[in-house]
């Protein structure tokens, strides 16, 4: 049976204790990570989270501060193949928009991932809430009428002066949009109601910022494009709607490209690596699900692998350059010791 797991990146994303409550009632493990380091929560819940923690039902991961997301990621799939069960799903929970490069290098090294994307907490409650509402681009897509709005405003983008009166304006529509005097009228009707202009009897004026909002609106945005929820309440909601649902298969051809470019900027410096290490990397990554995990297993191993070198020092090497990490518990590989 597949395990299910939540992966919550705390950048500009900090949860309740409630909302931890919640997830953890549906999932057996929530892996914590924040890129900038930080982790603020309420001095009340602390024991709460504590009892979570040791019970291994919140895992808080390394995340070490770095030039590129990337290599900020690596480290966190890197620890996720060392801690998480075969065939297991990852809900990725983030408000951040690079998390889709996360996803990625998560199904590259096979384990399958899907993101709810969440707006940051600075944007989740807006200063002041637009007073129109733009059709949806689905809804755009379907109604001719509409696409004939869309373009028009395109055109007013692009004139020096706009019509200000009914009449001018009819005339105005019939020749940008080539349609015939009762087609023009409807438009008029419809710019009224969808409030891009405001009429006073015979006169009209456009109203500025809906006129923007539509010149803006980009109808060949990617309909693949990850939803955003509001809120981590929101959130939450997909993940209950998707807790029962089968995980999604992994089409490795559609991840292919993307991360190969993000190897190629992981591993642009490693021919400055000394060349021991690089062999031990070379001979940890064959031993794949068979790494040891015991601090001194790994010491022993590789006494045995490079037995005319100092082990200490190149044990030493390996937790500074962040190949490894111990958690006080076991070891944890990076990324880089699992991809060949």
């Amino acid at each position: 049976m597949t395990q299910k797991v939540v992966l919550l990146d705390l950048e500009q994303n900090m949860p309740t204790a409630q909302l931890l409550r919640d997830i953890l009632q549906h999932y057996s493990t929530l892996y914590l990570f924040n890129c900038a380091g930080r982790f603020e929560y309420a001095l009340d819940d602390l024991t709460e989270l504590a009892s979570w923690m040791n019970s291994a039902q919140v895992v808080v991961l390394d995340t070490p501060e770095a030039p590129h997301k990337e290599f900020e990621y690596a480290v966190v799939v890197g620890q996720l193949m060392a801690l998480l069960e075969p065939d297991s799903h990852v809900e990725i929970i983030s408000a951040q928009d690079s998390s889709d490069i996360l996803v990625q290098m998560l199904q590259a090294s096979n384990i399958s991932a899907h993101l709810i994307l969440i707006q940051p907490e600075d944007a989740a409650q807006p200063l002041h809430t637009p007073k129109y509402s733009l059709p949806s681009i689905a809804t755009i897509q379907q109604k001719p009428y509409l696409q004939l709005v869309k373009k028009y405003c395109d055109a007013l983008a692009k004139m020096s002066g706009k019509p200000n009166t009914v009449e001018k304006l009819k005339n105005s529509l019939s020749n940008i949009l080539q349609v015939v005097p009762e087609k023009a009228q409807r438009l008029v009707g419809l710019l009224i109601n969808l409030k891009i202009i405001k009429r006073y009897d015979e006169q009209i004026a456009f109203r500025k910022k809906v006129l923007k909002q539509w010149i803006q609106l980009d109808l060949n945005a990617s309909a693949e494009k990850t939803p955003v929820a509001s809120s981590l309440d929101q959130a939450l909601k997909q993940l209950q709607s998707t807790e029962s649902g089968a995980a999604p298969v992994i089409e490795q051809d559609s991840v292919a490209a993307p991360i190969q470019s993000a190897q190629q900027l992981l591993f642009k410096n490693f021919d400055q690596i000394d060349p021991v290490q690089l062999e031990v990397a070379r001979k940890l990554r064959e031993l794949k699900a068979d790494k040891p995990k015991d601090i001194y297993a790994l010491r022993d191993l590789l006494e045995q692998m490079f037995p005319q070198s100092d082990v200490r020092l190149l044990l030493k090497e390996l937790l500074e350059k962040g190949y490894i990490y111990w958690n006080g518990h076991e070891v944890v590989y990076s990324h880089e010791m699992f991809l060949n």
